[in-house]
């Protein structure tokens, strides 16, 4: 294989980190194959033990400002990813307490491009660019395919549904389920509308919990942690611990902000609207109303094939907040 390919292949250029040998020609064919059919990503790059073995990168992509005369391009290409990487594994550590998995999955959107980290298995891990919020889940899609398809075929590993199972749909829901829900608006008429709002979103088979917080404080927060449908899913934390944890981990998550956006800088200055973290029993999402005053919503769910489903439900109760 030509590694070096540049317009020739699709309009990318693919850069080797000189450890990298000749078994990592499938795993660059691969990424190769999904950025082609992806215009919106910039690079994707492979990483072992977050040592950059090499990046697939646009070929009209201009290398990141700010790299010293020595550097090498993969390394200048990598060095975003593997800051991502780090903060993607201080995140898993602080998740692992919720009992759901290893995080496998992130995905950081900003108006302008964002990043998606895909955990291959342990210690191996691609970490994807693209330059637009729409080229951020086009992106993500791909990168999900790819990574199933790698722990298939390359590494006999089984399917984790990176990103939800797509055969699964939005129900419609028609029974009222009960909610433990706190609001801690002062304004009555508002406290009524959130109040109103929760019991249409939530429930037991995709969206479990959501928290609004406004300039950084939570105001409403409700969830179906105790319902049966969850008994068996969520035995190993109790409820009342697992309320807690998730507010703990939106806290510690405002504190590490500055920190992804320094990571994602060279790529966009734009603040983050919208994060995934994807563990292997469903994920956390945050999604931010207004970033400079810090209104911001956060979505659970803990069935792994629901993930998309969650995220969509998250957006039906957003634009439901958004009304006045």
């Amino acid at each position: 294989m030509k590694r070096d390919a540049d317009a020739a292949g699709g309009g990318l250029k693919t850069l080797v980190a000189p450890h990298a040998g000749r078994g990592y020609d499938y795993l660059i064919e691969a990424c190769r194959d999904t950025a082609a059919g992806c215009p919106g990503i910039r690079s994707l790059t492979h990483l072992t033990n977050n040592t950059v073995d090499f990046a697939v990168r646009a070929a009209a992509a201009e290398p990141f400002r700010g790299a010293l005369p020595w550097d090498d391009e993969v390394e200048v290409e990598g060095r975003p990813a593997q800051r991502f990487v780090r903060w993607v594994l201080e995140t898993d550590a602080t998740m692992r307490q919720l009992r759901t998995g290893e995080l496998m999955r992130v995905l950081a959107v900003t108006r302008s491009g964002g990043m998606q980290y895909s955990r291959l298995r342990d210690g191996q891990y691609v970490v994807g660019m693209a330059t637009s919020s729409e080229g951020c889940d086009a992106m993500d899609t791909v990168m999900n395919d790819m990574a199933t398809d790698l722990r298939y075929r390359l590494f006999d590993l089984g399917t984790e549904f990176p990103g939800g199972d797509p055969a699964q749909h939005k129900r419609t829901l028609t029974d009222h389920v009960p909610l433990t829900l706190q609001a801690t608006t002062r304004d009555q008429e508002d406290e009524n509308r959130l109040r109103g709002i929760w019991p249409r979103h939530l429930n037991p088979y995709d969206l479990h919990y959501a928290a609004y917080y406004r300039d950084g404080t939570p105001v409403c927060a409700g969830d179906c942690f105790e319902h049966a449908e969850l008994s068996e899913a969520l035995v190993a934390v109790p409820a009342q611990n697992r309320r807690a944890m998730y507010r703990d981990l939106v806290f510690r998550l405002q504190t590490s902000l500055a920190d992804l956006a320094q990571i994602l800088e060279p790529l966009t200055t734009d603040p983050v609207e919208r994060l995934v973290l994807d563990v292997q029993q469903g994920a956390v999402y945050l999604h931010w109303l207004d970033t400079a005053d810090g209104d911001f919503v956060v979505g659970v769910t803990v069935r792994q094939k629901q993930v998309a489903v969650a995220e969509e439900r998250l957006g039906d109760l957003i634009r439901d907040l958004r009304r006045r």
